[in-house]
């Protein structure tokens, strides 16, 4: 029974009308973000021409980065006359949230190796959190909500390189609080019980305090850490006081 659920969840044992079902399910529901991807794609796409890039390259690195911390870090440090060591070692900080990712899906879905570097190429936190959302984890859902991701931040991305010094900064308008917005909304329906509430609250605690002291990558990843510890401790807690029901549930919020 757990083996052909862990399989279906991966899209293994679906038919092919519900897989392309699904992954349309997926990239819908990551609309809602576009209003924040969009326009920092803009934004991040006119101060990379501000800064001499080309329009390829300024598409390329929307291409292959996939990143909008590390980018706009990137052309901040780039127009600073930052050495290329600091600018490749920034990007890697603030990305480090994403093996944690990595490691979530690894342990819900059974992949093969082609699937494990679809999934890489795509994944993302709002890709990541809708999905899960939509319980269970299943990997065309997964997919078609990172690919609607990817295709919001190159379209952003194009319309702000294609204008150029054309289109204002989004960011003086306040666009830029839209992302975080949109991720609060994403993160409240998978708080469900207690224990996810704690993970939640301890989480937000530490990003805040490391923010002010470390990169954001590295905030979020010892906030996942934090997070993680605190999941864990609660767990094992639970399962002390009560093993026969193992603190599956982590009682209702």
């Amino acid at each position: 029974m757990g083996g052909s659920s862990r399989r279906a969840a991966a899209g293994e044992a679906l038919p092919p009308p519900e897989l392309s079902a699904t992954f349309w399910r997926g990239f819908v529901a990551i609309l809602p973000l576009w209003a924040g991807a969009v326009p920092i794609g803009i934004a991040y796409a006119v101060a990379a021409h501000s800064a001499g890039l080309a329009y390829p390259i300024i598409q390329l690195l929307s291409v292959t980065v996939f990143s909008a911390a590390a980018q706009v870090s990137a052309i901040a440090l780039l127009s600073a006359g930052a050495p290329p060591i600091v600018i490749v070692g920034t990007a890697i900080a603030l990305n480090a949230q994403l093996p944690l990712l990595g490691l979530a899906v690894g342990q819900q879905l059974r992949l093969s190796w082609p699937q494990r570097l679809a999934v890489a190429s795509v994944l993302t936190d709002g890709a990541y959190g809708v999905s899960a959302a939509r319980a269970p984890l299943r990997l065309p859902l997964l997919l078609g909500a990172g690919v609607s991701m990817f295709v919001a931040w190159n379209a952003g991305t194009a319309l702000g390189a294609l204008a150029g010094g054309a289109l204002p900064d989004p960011r003086r308008a306040g666009v830029d609080l839209v992302a975080p917005l949109t991720f609060l909304a994403v993160l409240a329906p998978l708080v469900r019980t207690r224990t996810t509430a704690l993970v939640v609250s301890v989480a937000g605690v530490t990003a805040l305090a490391l923010a002010q002291v470390a990169p954001g990558g590295a905030a979020v990843l010892g906030a996942g850490l934090a997070g993680c510890a605190a999941g864990a401790w609660r767990t094992r807690n639970q399962q002390s006081a009560d093993p026969a029901r193992g603190g599956s549930e982590g009682g209702a919020v």
